[in-house]
Formats: C-alpha cells, sequence, structure tokens
C-alpha cells in the first residue's frame, strides 16, 4: 500500500510539473516573437515606414488612414503577405479598400479588392487586414492576391495607394 502512496504522488507530481511546462512554453510562444520568426522563415521585419500626407483637419498634424503594418515571409509564396493596419481610427470608423493599391519598385501595381476576389471590404479603425500574395478564398481579415510568385524581396519598397492615387505609407523590406 506504501508503494502505491509513492507512485500516485510521483505521478500527480509528474502530472503538475508536465502542465507547467506546456503552460509556461505556450506563454512565452504567444509573447515573444519567437512564433513570428518560426513561422516566417527567420524573416522578421524591422519596420521602416513612412507616412502620406494625409490631414484630416486638425491642423499640419499627418493622419495615417491605413499604414503598412509589415511584410512578412518575403520571397516565399506559401507565407508572403502585408499587413494593413487603421493606426489612429476609433473602432467605429471605417475606410472602403475599394481602389486602393500596392505597389513595387519595378512599378507593378496591386488592386487590392479586386485580386482578392472580394466586391467590398471597409477597414475598421483599429482593424488590419493581412494580404496573401498566393492563391486562397478571400475573407474580411485575409485577402489573397491569386499570384502563382512571390513578389516581394529584400531592400525592396512597398507604396500604399489611394483610390486618387495619393501615397500613403511606404515600407522598405528589409
Amino acid at each position: 500500500m506504501n508503494q502505491t502512496k509513492k507512485l500516485l504522488f510521483y505521478l500527480i507530481l509528474n502530472i503538475v510539473v508536465s502542465a507547467v511546462t506546456i503552460l509556461a512554453v505556450l506563454y512565452i510562444w504567444e509573447k515573444t516573437q519567437l512564433k513570428n520568426l518560426l513561422l516566417e522563415s527567420g524573416e522578421r521585419p524591422a519596420a521602416v515606414s513612412t507616412a502620406g500626407s494625409e490631414t484630416e483637419g486638425k491642423g499640419d498634424t499627418p493622419e495615417r488612414l491605413i499604414q503598412i503594418g509589415e511584410v512578412g515571409g518575403v520571397g516565399n509564396l506559401a507565407t508572403e503577405y502585408v499587413r494593413l493596419i487603421r493606426p489612429n481610427g476609433k473602432p467605429e470608423d471605417t475606410i472602403s479598400l475599394e481602389g486602393w493599391r500596392l505597389k513595387d519598385e519595378g512599378n507593378h501595381n496591386y488592386l487590392i479588392l479586386e485580386q482578392s476576389g472580394l466586391p467590398s471590404l471597409e477597414l475598421h479603425g483599429q482593424g488590419a487586414v493581412n494580404i496573401y500574395t498566393k492563391e486562397g478564398s478571400s475573407n474580411p481579415i485575409e485577402l489573397y492576391l491569386g499570384l502563382s510568385e512571390a513578389i516581394w524581396q529584400p531592400g525592396e519598397t512597398v507604396t500604399l495607394l489611394d483610390p486618387d492615387g495619393n501615397v500613403h505609407d511606404t515600407y522598405i523590406i528589409p
């Protein structure tokens, strides 16, 4: 009977230690950039972004309506994407992405909504959308351009243009 109690004690101790270890690993995984580094083949961008000259009647302070948050998975069609974010909007404020486009240094234009197959999409304040290069089924948080090759390269500048052709943001891929 005494040996059974010892065995039960070590079994419970093993379960507790295993659970704590798993929780610690998951916490580290979610709270650090380790997940992004591993999932994006070690290509974590160092954000180099400049705002366009949009203003909203607040004097001379530039207001970024939409900006390029990051470009990830560069050169790998399976993981390559551009993240657009609304950094300064109220959650109830929206901006339609109709007519917005991304442009590379080779002057190739990628019409965000037209190429993704969605008829319309409004980006809410504090919202974000990932635009993947590859083919896929677009939804309100993930758009797919449907291309067969990766389009972004390290050192290249990605430009975000509104429907009128005004530059809202540029991002230099590290």
